[in-house]
């Protein structure tokens, strides 16, 4: 499964969403990487087929995008925002979906196991955690079997634990299909995504490995740990020649994650960089 994406544009008035976007994706997991109003979910729902482009090309499996009908076929939907009737029990929402979808039902209790929901086909959707009802919209958007996965925002608001389980049953998905996650959560991309690109303001930053991607640091992230009157002696200085990634105090100590083309004090140690690093970087214009 392929997807070719060649100078896409959306423009709503006068605003432009997507400014002359180019990317490939091909199998496996690939995170969309940016800010809040970057443009990641207007790009996703145009390959979601729920939103027309303005103008571009878009092409998966070979296929054009116009061609809805077609695309639809083999794609599966998780929207950042969706809903379903609260007195609906889990196994009644996904009877109701298979029912519009026109796919056999015999394998339902099978993707409930697969999403972790079997135990709980008979609760209301009311009664469900943020957690479940997540899980719940992944087996909708499974329901046809998609062999092309775009999920937007997932794991927002869910806790620790239920953003490692989603995150555990989308690479499970994974094998032989191609997910495209969009976020804004560093982690969720660095624990899973093998290929990324990095969004702003509608244009794509960075395209391709995760790995190349981290690699924009080398050689440039440090870590400094200080007493809190050290630090004092030297912030004002050394916030403006270093660009500071994390901080944390305890017990009248501080300990610093920072980027910085050279050694930025006598402290530092240099550390093998992060998704977050690189992130912070190119965010920042370097």
């Amino acid at each position: 499964m392929k997807i070719i994406i060649n100078n896409l544009k959306k423009i709503y008035g006068k605003k432009c969403a997507l400014d002359s976007v180019n990317l490939q994706i091909e199998d496996g997991m690939f995170g969309l990487l940016g800010a809040n109003g970057a443009g990641k979910t207007t790009l996703m729902r145009i390959l979601a087929t729920v939103l027309q482009k303005t103008s571009g090309e878009v092409i998966m499996d070979g296929i054009p995008i116009e061609n809805v009908t077609e695309i639809r076929k083999f794609i599966g939907y998780l929207p950042q925002e969706f809903s379903f009737y609260p007195n609906f029990t889990v196994y009644e929402i996904l009877d109701y979906f298979s029912e519009l979808s026109e796919v056999k039902k015999e394998n339902l209790r099978e993707l409930l196991d697969t999403v972790n929901l079997l135990d709980v086909q008979k609760m209301k959707v009311r009664t469900l955690s943020g957690g479940m009802k997540r899980r719940l919209g992944i087996a909708v958007a499974l329901i046809n079997n998609p062999k092309l996965l775009f999920v937007d925002e997932p794991t927002v608001g869910l806790d620790p634990e239920e953003r490692m389980k989603f995150r555990n049953l989308l690479t499970k998905y994974a094998d032989n299909r191609t997910i495209v996650l969009s976020t804004h959560i560093i982690s969720d991309i660095e624990e899973i995504c093998s290929n990324l690109a990095v969004m702003k303001k509608g244009k794509v930053l960075y395209s391709g490995s995760a790995k190349s991607f981290r690699s924009k640091t080398d050689g440039k992230v440090w870590e400094l740990d200080m007493s809190e009157e050290q630090f004092k002696d030297i912030q004002n200085d050394f916030e403006k020649r270093v660009t500071i990634v994390s901080r944390i105090t305890n017990e009248n100590r501080i300990k610093l994650r920072v980027i910085s083309d050279e050694l930025p004090a006598v402290e530092a140690i240099l550390v093998e960089p992060r998704i977050e690093d690189s992130y912070i970087r190119i965010m920042n214009g370097f």
